[in-house]
């Protein structure tokens, strides 16, 4: 599952990883950049960022959509 924001100076994309394994990953970008972030509860900071294949899936398909709220169904063949 992803969000899109659209915000006046920046866009954020948020991606939650639906089992609970990893923190949410957010991008945030504007005019200066691109800027991938995952706070770490334990050092209490936003650091290296680790995402099942899933969460880098919808990351990919949230570049590609419009402002909402989106879920994604997998099958596996």
């Amino acid at each position: 599952m992803f969000t899109n924001e659209f915000e006046w100076d920046a866009t954020v994309t948020t991606i939650l990883d639906e089992d609970g394994e990893h923190d949410d990953v957010q991008v945030h970008i504007d005019d200066g950049g691109a800027f991938i972030r995952q706070f770490n509860e334990n050092t209490n900071r936003y650091d290296l960022i680790v995402m099942t294949h899933q969460m880098f899936y919808e990351f990919l398909a949230a570049m590609r959509s419009t402002e909402g709220a989106y879920r994604i169904f997998f099958q596996n063949k």
